[in-house]
């Protein structure tokens, strides 16, 4: 069980870093925040769209952040938080194994809803 921030911070980083390669561009990439972001140009709805935020890891007071972008996206997993902006994801201050596993999968139910959506 990790209960320091920067170590918390620092483990689910590394798991979602290998998405940099994967279509993504980091936004953010400081000892306190990570992020990334589809860069691909799409039209929506006569709109147009140069990036699209995908995830972001930051600490924030007493707790790690994990921000995913759930736009589109219903879940019924009871311990994401809602942070607007179609934004959804977990506030942490304890992880353990189990937990960085659901984060994980996660990522990648949002990775590949990206991919459907062709926004990667």
């Amino acid at each position: 069980m990790k209960t320091d921030l920067v170590e918390i911070f620092q483990t689910i980083r590394a798991g979602v870093q290998p998405y940099a390669t994967r279509g993504y561009t980091v936004h953010e990439n400081s000892e306190t925040g990570y992020d990334l972001y589809s860069e691909k140009n799409i039209e929506t709805a006569g709109e147009k769209i140069t990036e699209r935020f995908f995830i972001g890891i930051y600490i924030n007071g007493d707790v790690v952040e994990v921000k995913l972008n759930a736009a589109e996206f219903t879940t019924n997993t009871q311990s994401l938080q809602e942070f607007g902006d179609e934004k959804i994801g977990y506030q942490i201050s304890e992880l353990n194994d189990q937990k960085l596993s659901e984060i994980q999968t996660f990522v990648e139910i949002i990775h590949t809803n990206f991919k459907e959506k062709e926004w990667i």
